[in-house]
């Protein structure tokens, strides 16, 4: 089955917003300074990007294929530069930007080689590339496959694991930093914002499993929601940090 991102971009703010500890995460490592030209490739509809711009004030840039989702971006924020582009053609010159970053988005890259590329020729000298996506053993222990347990063969068909990330960009001229996992211990009952976003298939995830498995699986999860059932998992992100080596 292949998703409508333009018709997904619908409902896509009504559940997803920007995760201010990723964005905190990327403060921690790299510095900003007026004239900073940073890339939020694969931008969506701009949540990461201006926030990102109101914190930092640097120049921040997104870069999205998707139309609806774009636009909805553009609507925004006047301060942050949003333009079509995708794996195979970021519309900005060579060596531009201080910092690229990605927040789960590889996924949805059909060609992470080509993509590692484009991404190299825009990055400058000593620039840093972050991805911030999910290693294979992450997506088993999300808490939500207990719902939907055909999420998990359709996900890892579609997120390259960590070595093979780090392996492509490797051979596509960066140099591995790197890697950071949010892992930790979770207990409590689902929230509404999570319910909401599974109702909505906010996730593209549940555009790809069968109608039968999102169906009954949204009837339990309702039940442990409208039941507030505490429930115990382990489950974070990955950041993979990566640099573009200085000539000679």
């Amino acid at each position: 089955m292949e998703i409508d991102y333009n018709e997904l971009a619908k409902k896509y703010d009504l559940t997803r917003k920007e995760n201010i500890n990723i964005i905190n995460r990327f403060l921690e490592s790299l510095s900003y300074f007026e004239g900073t030209n940073v890339l939020d490739f694969g931008c969506g509809t701009g949540n990461f990007t201006c926030a990102l711009k109101r914190i930092t004030n640097a120049n921040v840039y997104g870069v999205e294929p998707a139309d609806e989702m774009r636009q909805r971006a553009i609507d925004k924020s006047a301060d942050v530069v949003f333009k079509k582009g995708n794996h195979e053609k970021i519309p900005f010159r060579d060596n531009f930007f201080d910092f690229i970053y990605m927040t789960d988005v590889i996924h949805h890259i059909p060609d992470i080689g080509i993509m590692f590329k484009e991404l190299n020729r825009v990055l400058k000298q000593g620039g840093s590339l972050c991805i911030v996506t999910e290693s294979h053993k992450q997506i088993e222990s999300r808490f939500w496959v207990r719902y939907f347990p055909t999420t998990i063969e359709v996900e890892k068909e579609r997120y390259p694991d960590v070595p093979e990330i780090i392996e492509s960009a490797i051979n596509n001229g960066f140099v591995f930093s790197k890697t950071e996992t949010t892992d930790e211990n979770h207990k409590h009952s689902i929230s509404q914002n999570f319910y909401m976003l599974v109702e909505n298939r906010g996730y593209s995830m549940f555009h790809l499993i069968s109608n039968d498995d999102y169906e009954c699986g949204l009837v339990d999860l309702k039940n442990d929601y409208n039941k507030q059932v505490e429930i115990e998992y382990n489950h974070g992100e990955t950041f993979v940090w990566l640099k573009k080596p200085f000539k000679g």
